[in-house]
């Protein structure tokens, strides 16, 4: 366990407040509800096998891996909230009587990233942001409804969206979102190799895809999961993402 000291240096560092920033944004919390939260998240993993020489010494020198590590711990407390809302959305469906759709965390963020295009009503458009973020329960006390009402409700909408969904882009709408993912990345000065080996090990079956469909890369299995000893095979695997975005991005603005 980190001393208090310690803990007052971490806190104090321009990243993880920049970052604490971000997850109060994501989440829609309070700066110190997503400070304490990003803390608890370091603290029970990222940095549960730091010592106290350890953080300071990399607070000391502004390791890149501290950085890291907090980035990191902020991404697994978003991941982790909309897999908890998406279970909540499965939930409320089952009670309105209808199949549950089985969705991940980025069709959930599909999901959320659609509902201006879908809804135009705000009203409406803000109800739904709540189901798939908060659940039920709360969507109820926020919008002073009966269950009744909210099931109702979600009916009403889950079959407009359905019958919408053919206004929706849905071929390419995944792969442009890990392209995008990939592209913030590598214009993040703290991304590192380790950090790009998370990226890979986090979206395997499509990197995967990628290198194979490929004769530039000449190690493949090295990019895959010793990225930081790929070589020269480090710097085309980044081309290859990079064009592959451009050309995906050109495609769905053709098809508008």
């Amino acid at each position: 366990m980190l001393s208090e000291k310690v803990v007052k240096e971490l806190i104090s560092m321009p990243c993880f407040i920049s970052n604490c920033n971000r997850l109060a944004y994501q989440l829609h919390m309070s700066q110190k509800d997503a400070s304490q939260e990003l803390l608890l998240e370091l603290l029970e993993h990222r940095l549960r096998l730091w010592s106290n020489n350890d953080v300071t010494l990399a607070l000391k020198r502004d390791l890149p891996s501290l950085k890291w590590k907090i980035k990191y711990a902020r991404k697994d407390l978003v991941r982790l909230s909309h897999r908890d809302a998406t279970r909540e959305h499965d939930k409320v469906q089952m009670m309105a009587g209808m199949e549950p759709h089985v969705s991940s965390q980025s069709e959930t963020l599909e999901a959320l990233g659609r509902l201006p295009e879908l809804f135009k009503n705000a009203n409406t458009r803000d109800w739904a942001e709540s189901v798939l973020r908060v659940g039920q329960r709360e969507t109820l006390i926020r919008f002073n409804q009966t269950p009744r009402q909210f099931n109702n409700k979600l009916t009403k909408l889950c079959k407009y969206a359905r019958q919408h969904r053919h206004q929706q882009p849905n071929s390419n709408t995944k792969e442009l979102h890990i392209l995008s993912e990939w592209n913030d990345l590598m214009v993040d000065p703290d991304t590192d190799d380790n950090c790009i080996q998370a990226f890979i090990n986090s979206h395997q079956d499509y990197i995967n895809e990628v290198i194979i469909n490929t004769s530039l890369i000449k190690f493949q299995g090295k990019v895959l999961k010793d990225f930081a000893q790929a070589g020269k095979d480090k710097y085309t695997f980044n081309e290859l993402m990079h064009t592959q975005y451009i050309k995906l991005e050109q495609e769905l603005k053709e098809n508008k």
